[in-house]
């Protein structure tokens, strides 16, 4: 067989051999954790492609048309138990809503006057 009807039939092996590979979309497995509602960024702006491209436990999150690393809302580890028995010293204030909005690797968990703050999670 001449190597110019070869060809057509490498191309066509190659073709069914990149159907069934996944989509390349970055670098890097996914992160734990759910990105937070962002607003918009008019900028269209890909800061990264995937939660791999992002340092430490930020995320790859969208924000309208721009992809960012940002914070997310649920970060790794169990909020400490609550003992009711005892009343909780410190302010009985919401500081937080979500993980995202507590520095570090601190979550937003119950602190037990019916109010939630960030706290040092349990790993």
């Amino acid at each position: 067989m001449p190597v110019c009807h070869l060809r057509p039939l490498a191309a066509l092996l190659l073709g069914l051999l990149l159907l069934g590979l996944p989509a390349v979309t970055g670098t890097g497995a996914e992160k734990r954790g759910v990105c937070p509602e962002l607003e918009a960024d008019p900028s269209c702006k890909q800061e990264c492609l995937s939660d791999g491209e992002c340092a430490d436990n930020l995320k790859c999150c969208r924000a309208g048309c721009s992809s960012v690393c940002h914070l997310p809302n649920e970060k790794q580890g169990s909020c400490p138990q609550v003992d009711s028995d005892f009343p909780q010293l410190g302010l009985c204030l919401d500081q937080c809503q979500v993980d995202s909005q507590c520095p570090d690797k601190m979550k937003c968990c119950h602190n037990g006057c019916g109010k939630v703050s960030c706290v040092t999670p349990i790993l």
